[in-house]
């Protein structure tokens, strides 16, 4: 491992808590983004959220996207044929995170846009343009941190070679989790097959799991996202738990998880939402029976040989 020297740092209002000191240090090759309104300064979770957002809109840096987190949560996310279906589209998702949370774009922010943000008092707006118009109606609001990022959205993907932790055990570094879906890993393993819409949303609901807590569930109609539940006890809670959140909208829809579906009760939480398509790693030692029972439900299972574990 490399040597690693951080240096000129810049304290902040506070840390997690307010009486938690912290300061941020700039990184090389990190974002270069400039903070459009005159408010107070960043603050620790806002460079959290900022983190979290960028890196989902950097997954689809080539098409309309919109991201809410709050609490370093992935809450919501959709793509949509403009900026603005995009933001209707994670508002069905989750509109209580809106309310101070950070919503992020890929694409310009208009003044209608700007007026909705805010009236819905966001405290952070993310995105990679704006219109002047917006710019100078957003400026007018003090409650507001407008940022616009310079870098190009698909370069910021793993823009540092190491993901590092302090513990009392010792830093741990690895690896950036830089997995991608590919045609050799993606397997349709049931006698049912994907529709054109449900492979989309199957591909778009795995990008999402891969950058949420394990143990996750992830469920996707759409194009946007209809319940994420992260950081479960286990996989068959975190299924459960999104299927409550996503009612009736899980119907037909694609579940993701972040590994390999090891229970039956996960599929039996999933033929209790109506799932169309589960999208895993696969080839757990339980796999035979899960497929068993997806086909007899007739739900199409699709393999990624892949484990997007984030702890």
């Amino acid at each position: 491992m490399e040597n690693i020297e951080i240096k000129d740092f810049k304290d902040l209002q506070c840390g997690e808590n307010i009486y938690q000191s912290a300061c941020v240090a700039p990184v090389e090759g990190g974002v270069d983004y400039d903070i459009l309104t005159e408010n107070k300064d960043l603050e620790y979770i806002d460079i959290l959220n900022f983190s979290k957002a960028v890196t989902i809109l950097a997954e689809f840096f080539d098409v309309n996207a919109s991201v809410v987190v709050k609490d370093s949560f992935v809450c919501s996310a959709a793509l949509g044929s403009s900026e603005e279906v995009a933001f209707e589209k994670v508002l069905e998702a989750d509109s209580l995170a809106v309310y101070g949370g950070t919503v992020g774009f890929t694409k310009e922010v208009s003044l209608e846009l700007a007026k909705q943000l805010k009236s819905m008092k966001v405290k952070n707006i993310l995105s990679t343009s704006y219109s002047k118009e917006a710019v100078d109606y957003l400026s007018k609001s003090a409650d507001i941190n407008v940022v616009r990022i310079n870098s190009p959205l698909q370069e910021i993907i793993g823009f540092t070679a190491k993901d590092i932790k302090v513990t009392p055990f010792g830093i741990l570094a690895q690896e950036q989790n830089l997995s991608k879906l590919t045609k050799n890993s993606f397997k349709v393993v049931t006698k049912a097959k994907p529709g054109q819409q449900q492979a989309e949303d199957a591909i778009f609901a795995w990008k999402i799991a891969k950058h949420v807590k394990s143990h996750s569930a992830v469920i996707v109609k759409d194009l946007s996202t209809k319940a994420i539940v992260q950081s479960g006890v286990n996989g068959v809670v975190a299924a459960e738990k999104a299927m409550d959140l996503a009612c009736e909208n899980s119907k037909d829809a694609v579940l993701a998880v972040d590994g390999v579906i090891e229970n039956e009760e996960v599929i039996n939480a999933a033929i209790q939402g109506r799932i169309g398509l589960i999208i895993e790693a696969g080839d757990s030692k339980n796999s035979d029976k899960i497929l068993k029972l997806a086909e007899k439900y007739n739900i199409v299972v699709i393999h990624t040989g892949i484990r997007n574990y984030k702890y």
